[in-house]
C-alpha cells in the first residue's frame, strides 16, 4: 500500500494486489474504509448478502465492521482506499453498514482528479468531495426500493453476470455468451439484470470498459488506440463515442500534456 496523503483523521492510500485467486476471507478494518477499485474485481458478502465490487462501484466499509471477500479469478487488482476516523469518520459515516454502491460517471471523474493531485490541500479536498458523493448518492432511495423487490436467486444472476463483464470485459462479448456463461437465456438474463440493477447488460458492460479505460489515460499519450482495444472497444472512434457521451469531453482531454 502506497500512501498518498495522510492527517490525523484522513488517510489516503494506493493499493495493488497480484493476480491470485482467493478463497473466502474474514476482513475487519480498523478504521471506516471507503474502497475505490481502479481494475480488478472481488466479491464481498455481509451475512448472505453478496456483492460484486469493480471499477463501476465504490465499496464502504466501517471500522469492526467485519465482511468476507473473495477473489475468484486470477486477474490483478489496483484500487484507492481512504480511511477515516475519528470526528471525520462520525461526521462522514455515523452509523453506516459495510455496502458497495454504483458510482456516477462525476464520482469516477473525481477519482481521476484525485489520483492526479500532488497539492495535499488538493488531496484532502478532493478525497472527501469522493466520500460525501458517494454515501450521499442522487439515486440511492430507487436503488433501496428496487432491492426490497428482488428475489435473491434473481440478485444472484445478476451478480453473476456482472462478474462475468468485470472479467471479461476485454473479449468480444454478446449477450448470448455473456448468458451462456451464467447457463441462463440471453432473454432472462437481460429482463433479471435490467430489473435488478436498473440498467441494462450493454449499458453496464461499456460502463465497466469506460471505468478501465479512464485510469490507462494517466499514461494515456499516445496510446488511445491501444488503450480502446484493450479496454474492449470496436476502434478509438467506438470508444472517443462513448467516453464522450459518459463524460462529457473526449479521452483527450484526461492524458496529461508533456512538460
Amino acid at each position: 500500500m502506497r500512501p498518498m496523503f495522510v492527517g490525523r483523521d484522513l488517510l489516503v492510500a494506493e493499493w495493488h494486489c497480484d493476480g491470485q485467486k482467493r478463497p473466502w476471507s474474514r476482513e475487519v478494518p480498523t478504521y471506516d474504509e471507503l474502497d475505490l477499485p481502479r481494475a480488478g474485481v472481488h466479491l464481498r458478502a455481509r451475512g448472505r448478502h453478496r456483492q460484486v465490487v469493480d471499477a463501476t462501484t465504490a465499496a464502504f466499509t466501517t471500522a469492526e465492521d467485519g465482511y468476507a471477500r473473495a477473489s475468484p479469478t486470477a486477474r490483478p487488482q489496483t484500487s484507492t482506499l481512504i480511511f477515516l476516523r475519528g470526528e471525520l469518520a462520525s461526521a462522514q459515516m455515523p452509523g453506516r453498514a459495510t455496502h458497495a454502491c454504483r458510482i456516477a460517471p462525476e464520482v469516477a471523474k473525481l477519482h481521476f482528479r484525485l489520483l492526479g493531485a500532488r497539492d495535499p490541500v488538493a488531496i484532502e479536498e478532493t478525497a472527501l468531495a469522493l466520500v460525501a458523493r458517494i454515501l450521499t448518492p442522487k439515486d440511492a432511495s430507487e436503488r433501496a426500493a428496487r432491492e426490497l423487490t428482488v428475489s435473491p436467486s434473481r440478485r444472484r444472476l445478476a451478480h453473476e453476470l456482472q462478474h462475468v463483464m468485470a472479467t471479461r470485459f476485454a473479449e468480444h462479448l454478446t449477450l448470448e455468451s455473456i448468458a451462456a456463461a451464467c447457463k441462463t437465456s440471453p432473454f432472462h438474463a437481460s429482463r433479471v439484470f435490467r430489473l435488478v440493477t436498473g440498467e441494462t447488460i450493454h449499458g453496464h458492460l461499456t460502463r465497466v470498459r469506460l471505468r478501465i479505460a479512464l485510469f490507462e489515460l494517466r499514461r494515456g499519450a499516445g496510446r488511445l488506440t491501444d488503450i480502446a482495444l484493450s479496454s474492449g472497444f470496436s476502434s478509438h472512434s467506438h470508444f472517443t463515442s462513448a467516453f464522450r457521451a459518459e463524460f462529457g469531453c473526449p479521452p483527450s482531454a484526461f492524458v496529461p500534456r508533456a512538460r
